[in-house]
């Protein structure tokens, strides 16, 4: 059962002895599939923090695409056998069904327990040595959050900022470069007439791998100059909303606004349509059946679908 299976990245991996509470009886680099993923959750310490679904899904979508890598990170157990750290790949690995390399600690302190993920949280522009690192950060949220909404049927909800950890959105900005190619422009296209370039290069990048990427050029070169464009133009009437300052509110549901309003402009541009208005709906009622004050006339509570990225 310790045999070493093959080399990997230049490490050996082996299939793990356990002893009898079912943990590995000494530390190592191991093949782990969901028969022993399931095992050691059961030893998860109670306290441990709550699971994240997202982070699931991405851990495994990560290793079901053969992305998956061996990290200093490791599937930690205390001296007394209860799992103290990684509950996350664990719980990926049952979702992905795959059998994934990972280095696993055994006989930690347990008083190390209260301080594991706990420290300063790490930004993720302070790792991007690039330029425009925030705004590239932004604009890989809004990416999570139209991923969030396409997982529940493209129903829109309010775009919180804090609804994605960290490290999820850095990971999410080293899988789409796409963003720190076209930070640039969308940089251009705030500076020349005031559109949010994060929702802009979230837009961009999603075109990218679109059906129709050759149509970013010109839209990017009106929504910096503005010329030659006629009534019904898409891009005009995005970019009139921006001149007349109609996408500086700060609320969660101005955000949700912006993006899917943005990509209605983009899809219509991409398909060559013109358009009589450019409007996204999403008239949130509070608990009293109240409507927002901006929600408009006539409005009646109803919510759009965020729009795919054409």
């Amino acid at each position: 059962m310790n045999e070493i299976s093959r080399l990997e990245d230049g490490y050996a991996f082996s299939v793990p002895t356990l002893n009898e509470n079912g943990i590995p009886v000494r530390s190592g680099n191991y093949w782990v599939g969901a028969e022993l993923a399931e095992k050691w959750l059961k030893k998860n310490l109670e306290g441990n923090r709550k699971s994240s679904t997202l982070r699931v899904k991405r851990y495994s979508k990560a290793m079901t695409e053969g992305r998956w890598k061996l990290t200093h990170q490791s599937i930690a157990f205390d001296s007394q056998g209860n799992l103290i750290d990684g509950q996350h790949r664990l719980l990926a690995v049952i979702h992905s069904k795959t059998v994934v390399p990972m280095r696993v600690h055994v006989g930690a302190d347990p008083s190390t327990f209260a301080v594991i993920d706990t420290g300063y949280g790490r930004v993720p522009s302070q790792f991007m040595r690039v330029a425009n690192a925030n705004v590239i950060k932004g604009a890989a949220r809004i990416i999570l959050f139209a991923d969030l909404c396409r997982e529940n049927g493209n129903e829109a909800s309010l775009m919180h900022r804090g609804s994605f950890d960290n490290d999820v959105v850095f990971e999410t900005v080293e899988q789409w470069p796409e963003l720190q190619e076209y930070a640039p422009a969308a940089s251009r296209i705030y500076r020349a007439c005031g559109s949010s370039s994060t929702n802009i290069l979230a837009v961009l990048a999603q075109a990218s791998r679109g059906s129709n990427p050759g149509a970013i050029e010109s839209f990017v070169e009106g929504m910096i100059l503005g010329e030659n464009m006629s009534k019904g133009n898409p891009i005009l009437l995005l970019r009139n909303r921006a001149v007349a300052r109609m996408d500086r509110s700060l609320s969660y549901r101005d955000k949700t606004i912006l993006y899917g309003t943005t990509v209605k402009a983009w899809n219509a541009h991409a398909k060559g349509e013109k358009v009589k208005f450019l409007r996204f709906t999403y008239d949130v009622k509070s608990e009293d059946g109240m409507l927002p004050v901006s929600a408009g006339k006539g409005s009646t509570g109803m919510k759009e679908k965020i729009p795919d990225v054409f």
